[in-house]
């Protein structure tokens, strides 16, 4: 019984350490953590009970910790009820490490095949259920850490397979008994840091051309969800914020900006509809002179979340239609189901996703556009940037999280993108934290959370693509593999008498 309740307190631990991993507590070192003592816990083959409770724990803590902010949006029964669900999912990445641990393979591999089992839960998550919710990945916890670099090689994927082996080799360092088990861990875990060190550092110099962009954070009139009920003054903060902007420039307090950049959501009343709206967006376009990347909605296939390049002179023009909707918030998957459950379902929209390239032209750019949530997905930038985007804008509304961490959490992942694809990053929000992210994923300027605000840089345009760009998925493909052939052999070769120091078997 000691030794049972030992590992769970162990998973729930490695929980709590993977949720430190994140920003703003960003300690990247504690994910390395997270999957060290999660290898221990699970070494020693453990009853298949014990194995599915410490894979529970272990999701369950992370998600409890790190996702707080879904409660500020529809309560506090959805927040555990995630939680719940991304534990008992975490289940089958215990389940598998567990085989994988317990296998009569050489304890080094069988460590490195944990690792990418890691990843291969992580592809599934980006995917299934209801399109995915890769919020919590590996990666995304090593932004400032020494292996972020390495996203430009083989993206989230290889990021989370590097932060993993350094804490299995660690792992297999204090399980393994004899000394080759011991320097191989720790040898596979230098190396592992060593390949994301020595990546090249992506710099501002080599872009053939460069842009001048504004984001403005207009800043909403009161927190919570009752901002929507003041959906005009929201967009007239926007269009003030512009607007001073605008005299700024014709002052010489500021350079004349090629592109302005607003939030998703900043016109809730969309122009489309709203004759007094689209006045007031020509009037701020015609000010500052240049186009605005303005968010609303349009109607022409249903609701969709849309962000429109509306020029000084001939309006709207260029449409991104949001691709990656957010379930439970702008969908709701089994409403009728789950509305005998609870009320709360009818707060969730009822949108339709778009399908375009997610790339608009706007001021001289070509910008790939990442609509808030969308920016988790690896194939939502990466498609965009493939597709000719130079620049990338993550336009997001997160007035409904309040202090959270959830806009913290997101900056990370922006900031993981420009590293990914080479390219500057302008984050545009509501009421915070906006953004500009140069390439190498520094960021170079920021707002405080509630505060109106203009940022305004020049940013280069790039064309190159890195090797994650083309090639992302084909190194998410091998590793995916590796994890699947490691899996088969521990289940065709066991069980394994496994060597470790206080991890007996059954």
């Amino acid at each position: 019984m000691r030794q049972t309740l030992m590992r769970l307190l162990g998973a729930a631990v490695a929980g709590f350490a993977l949720y430190g991993s994140f920003q703003p507590i960003g300690w990247w070192w504690a994910g390395w953590v997270s999957v060290a003592l999660m290898v221990v816990v699970l070494s020693g083959r453990p009853s298949w009970k014990v194995t599915a409770g410490a894979g529970f724990l272990w999701g369950f803590t992370t998600a409890l910790a790190a996702l707080p902010w879904i409660q500020t949006m529809v309560g506090l029964l959805p927040w555990v009820a995630l939680s719940v669900v991304l534990g008992l999912l975490q289940i089958l990445v215990a389940l598998g490490i567990r085989a994988i641990l317990g296998a009569r393979l050489p304890l080094l591999l069988r460590g490195l095949g944990a690792a990418a089992w890691i990843v291969a839960f992580e592809a599934v998550l980006a995917r299934w259920p209801f399109g995915g919710f890769p919020w919590l990945r590996y990666a995304f916890g090593q932004v400032g850490g020494p292996l972020e670099k390495a996203a430009t090689i083989g993206s989230a994927p290889l990021v989370t397979f590097l932060a993993a082996v350094i804490g299995a080799g660690v792992a297999v360092s204090i399980i393994g008994r004899d000394r080759l088990n011991v320097a191989g861990g720790l040898g596979v875990a230098v190396l592992a840091v060593v390949a994301g060190v020595v990546v090249p550092q992506n710099t501002l110099d080599d872009a053939p051309s460069s842009i001048r962009v504004a984001a403005v954070q207009g800043n909403v009139p009161r927190l919570g969800l009752e901002f929507n009920a003041q959906q005009r003054a929201v967009l007239s903060n926007h269009v003030d914020a512009t607007k001073e902007l605008a005299q700024r420039v014709r002052d010489g307090e500021e350079e004349q900006p090629d592109l302005v950049i607003w939030p998703e959501n900043s016109s809730d009343i969309s122009p489309f509809t709203d004759p007094l709206a689209e006045r007031l967006i020509d009037e701020a376009a015609s000010e500052i002179g240049v186009p605005i990347i303005v968010g609303t909605f349009s109607y022409e296939n249903g609701t969709q979340n849309t962000m429109v390049v509306w020029d000084p002179e001939t309006g709207p023009g260029d449409m991104h239609e949001k691709i990656y909707l957010q379930p439970f918030g702008e969908t709701m998957p089994y409403r009728d189901l789950l509305r005998k459950v609870t009320p709360l379902v009818d707060m969730a929209g009822d949108m339709t996703p778009g399908e375009g390239d997610a790339v608009v032209d706007a001021g001289g750019a070509r910008v790939g556009l990442a609509t808030c949530f969308e920016v988790i997905f690896d194939r939502a930038v990466r498609d965009s940037v493939n597709n000719g985007a130079n620049l990338l804008a993550t336009p997001t509304n997160n007035a409904t999280f309040g202090y959270t961490d959830m806009t913290y959490q997101q900056l990370a992942m922006s900031r993981f993108r420009a590293i990914e694809h080479d390219r500057a990053v302008v984050v545009a929000a509501t009421s915070g934290v906006s953004a500009i992210v140069e390439p190498n994923g520094t960021v170079q300027q920021e707002t405080e959370i509630f505060e109106q605000k203009v940022l305004t840089a020049t940013l280069p345009l790039k064309d190159d693509r890195t090797f994650a760009t083309r090639y992302g998925v084909v190194v998410e493909a091998v590793l995916v593999l590796f994890a699947l052939v490691v899996f088969g052999a521990s289940l065709y070769r066991r069980p394994h008498p496994i060597s470790d120091k206080g991890a007996p078997g059954e």
